[in-house]
C-alpha cells in the first residue's frame, strides 16, 4: 500500500465550483466493518460537487486503501483539523476523509460543530459527516447548546443527527433540555431552530420552580419560553399561601398543592406576564376546592383564573358549588363573578349532598367576607320551599340567605311575601320579616 505523509503548520484546501472536487474528510477504525461500508451511488459519481469545501489542520496523511474491492484514497488531518460546510465549522482532534469526491468524514476526539448563524454549538467525542445528506451524526453523550436572543438552551442525549442545511436536529435517548426557567426530560426530540421549537415525545415531563408538568407530547418554543403539552396534560404546583386566624389575629403560610389537568396545556410568556391555559375537560384541584370547565386560563401564577364552558367551582370547606358558563376570579382582590345561567348549589358539608339551589342573572363572591351576592331574577329552591326576589346575599359561614327586592315564598301551596325573606337552605328553614302578607292562589303580587 502506497503512503504519502505531509507535515505542515497550516494547510487549507479550497474546492470551487469549476475545479475538480478534492476529497473531504472521513475515516474511522470501524469503517471497514461490513455493515458500515459506504458505497457511492453510481448516479452521483459524475455529478459536480455543489458545496465548496475548506478544510485544514497541522498535519496531513494520504494513502490508498482497498475498500470493497476498489482502490480508494484516504486523507487524515490532525492537529486542530476542521471542515467548513458552507458557514458551519466542524472541528476535531483528528479528521479522516475517504474517496476522491470526499462524501464522508469521520471526526475523532473533541468534536465541535459551530453554526454561528443559528447560535448553535454541538460537542461530542465522535462524529460522522455526510456531505450528500448534509448531516453530521454525533455519539457518546453529545451536547447541543443554543444561545440566541438572550435565551440559553442546553440539550443532552445519547445521539444527535443534525441536518446542516435545514438547521434541524434529531435527538435520541434520554433527552434532557435545560433552560433558565426549567428542565424537560424525554426519550426523543426534534429541535427546529428556524421555528425556535423543540418537540419531545414519549411522555416527557418538565420541572420548574415549584412546578412539575407531564403529558404525552411536549413542544417548547425557545425564544418565547412558551410550552404546549398534549395528551392528558397535568401540572403539579406547590405554593405557600397566607392563612389568617381571625380569633388569634395571626397570619401563617400554608403549603398548597394544585393539580391542573386536561387534554392540552399551553403556557405562554408575554413579556413579564405568563398565561397558562388548559383546554378540554380542564380540572383544577386543591385541598378544599375544585374547578372544572371546558377551558381554564390562569394568569400571574394562579392569581387570576378565567373559566369558560360548563364551569363548576366546588367549595368543600363552605359546602356549596357554583355553576355557569363564564367565571372570573381575582385572588388578590378575593373577588369572583359568574355569568351565563349561573347557579349556586347548596351542599351538606359532611357528605356534599345537595340541599337546594339558587339561580340568578349574575353572581359575585367576596372571599374576605365569605359572601355571595346574586342579582337579577333570583330564584331559590330548598327541600320544601321556593322563593323569588330581585337580589340576594348568601352568608356561607352561617348558611344564611337574605332575599330582597319584592321577595316571595311558596311552601305547602301557600304563597307569602315580605319586605325581606331569610332562608337557611341546608337546614330548610325560613324567616319572614317586614310586612308579612299571604297571597291568595291566583293573585299576582
Amino acid at each position: 500500500m502506497k503512503q504519502t505523509v505531509v507535515h505542515f503548520v497550516s494547510f487549507v484546501t479550497v474546492v470551487s465550483m469549476n475545479a475538480s472536487p478534492i476529497p473531504i474528510l472521513y475515516g474511522n477504525e470501524d469503517f471497514y466493518k461490513k455493515e458500515e461500508i459506504y458505497k457511492v451511488p453510481e448516479e452521483k459519481k459524475n455529478k459536480k460537487d455543489k458545496i465548496p469545501i475548506i478544510w485544514g489542520g497541522s498535519s496531513l496523511t494520504q494513502e490508498e486503501r482497498i475498500v470493497n474491492g476498489f482502490p480508494v484514497k484516504v486523507f487524515v488531518l490532525g492537529g486542530g483539523a476542521y471542515i467548513m460546510h458552507k458557514s458551519i465549522k466542524l472541528s476535531a482532534r483528528e479528521i479522516e476523509i475517504i474517496g476522491e469526491e470526499a462524501l464522508l468524514g469521520n471526526l475523532k476526539g473533541q468534536v465541535v460543530v459551530e453554526d454561528i448563524q443559528n447560535g448553535v454549538t454541538l460537542t461530542a467525542t465522535k462524529g460522522v459527516y455526510d456531505k450528500l445528506a448534509g448531516t453530521v451524526s454525533l455519539e457518546n453523550q453529545p451536547i447541543l447548546t443554543q444561545k440566541k436572543d438572550g435565551k440559553l438552551v442546553r440539550i443532552k442525549c445519547q445521539s444527535i443527527v443534525r441536518n446542516l442545511e435545514e438547521a434541524k436536529t434529531t435527538l435520541a435517548g434520554k433527552v434532557v433540555v435545560t433552560s433558565e426557567e426549567f428542565q424537560v426530560f424525554g426519550e426523543d426530540a426534534v429541535f427546529t431552530e428556524k421555528e425556535d421549537r423543540i418537540d419531545l415525545k414519549g411522555e416527557p415531563f418538565l420541572f420548574s420552580e415549584n412546578r412539575f408538568l407531564i403529558g404525552q407530547t411536549l413542544s417548547y418554543f425557545v425564544k418565547e419560553g412558551s410550552i404546549q403539552l398534549d395528551g392528558n396534560a397535568t401540572i403539579y404546583q406547590v405554593s405557600y399561601e397566607k392563612k389568617k386566624d381571625k380569633e388569634k389575629d395571626t397570619e401563617t403560610k400554608e403549603r398548597m398543592l394544585t393539580i391542573f389537568s386536561g387534554k392540552t396545556l399551553t403556557h405562554l410568556n408575554k413579556g413579564k406576564e405568563t398565561v397558562t391555559s388548559m383546554n378540554g375537560d380542564a380540572n383544577m384541584v386543591r385541598k378544599n376546592s375544585e374547578f372544572k370547565a371546558n377551558l381554564l386560563e390562569s394568569r400571574r401564577n394562579n392569581k387570576e383564573i378565567k373559566a369558560t364552558g360548563n364551569v363548576s367551582y366546588l367549595d368543600k370547606e363552605n359546602g356549596y358549588r357554583m355553576e355557569g358558563g363564564l367565571l372570573f376570579y381575582d385572588k388578590e382582590k378575593g373577588y369572583s363573578y359568574l355569568t351565563e345561567s349561573p347557579r349556586i348549589v347548596f351542599l351538606n358539608k359532611k357528605d356534599l349532598v345537595e340541599r337546594g339551589q339558587l339561580t340568578a342573572v349574575f353572581l359575585e363572591r367576596f372571599d374576605e367576607r365569605s359572601e355571595t351576592v346574586a342579582r337579577g331574577d333570583v330564584q331559590v329552591e330548598t327541600q320544601s320551599a321556593k322563593a323569588t326576589g330581585e337580589f340576594a346575599t348568601y352568608y356561607e359561614k352561617k348558611d344564611e340567605l337574605v332575599l330582597e327586592g319584592n321577595p316571595t315564598l311558596v311552601r305547602d301551596a301557600t304563597k307569602v311575601s315580605a319586605g325581606k325573606i331569610i332562608l337557611f337552605p341546608k337546614s330548610d328553614k325560613a324567616l319572614l320579616t317586614d310586612g308579612l302578607k299571604v297571597i291568595p292562589n291566583g293573585e299576582k303580587k
